[in-house]
């Protein structure tokens, strides 16, 4: 009976395994789900399987990188505000990042018929420059995180991550594995 047992709990498991990769590679289709989740279905029917594979694996990797990237946008932002004021940004940016961010707000100004950024300047600059603000302001971020070269280290290696991402291309499961490891050591470091 014992064997039986065992028998029957393994086939489940093998079967349940079956069912994701085969829902994950769109041999199978789950039965509930959303009205946009099935126009999805519908709309990339005749996306090759390896395409609609690897955008449901690279899912999990943007949101990761999404809360990363805006963790610290907003880590930066809180605390160079407190000691600055609401124009921190003015007072403690290059005028290199400056002037991107004057170049870029120029963009969106002759594109308005396309959704534009937040309107706070550090939602237009490039994730690098967040490492960059913090290591040129370090004397207000040193009682906050253990080094500049943790912070640093860890924002540099998510960069390259990004990038991959960014040009929509799949990375492997060791960089979502640093990127999740990244993500945890922010939000448990900052909180």
């Amino acid at each position: 009976m014992r064997r039986e047992l065992s028998e029957f709990m393994f086939r489940g498991l093998l079967a349940k395994h079956a069912l994701r990769d085969m829902e994950a590679i769109g041999q199978l289709r789950r039965p509930e789900g959303t009205a946009a989740e099935q126009i999805d279905v519908d709309m990339l029917a005749s996306v090759s399987e390896a395409i609609r594979a690897s955008s449901l694996y690279m899912q999990r990797a943007y949101r990761l990188l999404f809360v990363l990237e805006n963790v610290v946008r907003e880590f930066v932002q809180e605390v160079l505000s407190e000691k600055d004021g609401a124009d921190w940004f003015e007072k403690r940016a290059s005028v290199p990042v400056k002037k991107k961010v004057a170049d870029r707000k120029e963009k969106e100004q002759r594109n308005q018929w396309h959704t534009g950024r937040n309107s706070h300047p550090v939602n237009y600059v490039d994730f690098g420059d967040l490492a960059l603000l913090i290591q040129a302001h370090w004397e207000e971020f040193k009682d906050l995180l253990p080094s500049q070269a943790w912070a640093v280290s860890r924002l540099s290696d998510a960069e390259r991550s990004r990038n991959v991402i960014a040009h929509t291309n799949v990375l492997s499961d060791e960089e979502v594995t640093r990127l999740e490891m990244t993500v945890a050591d922010w939000v448990k470091q900052i909180g």
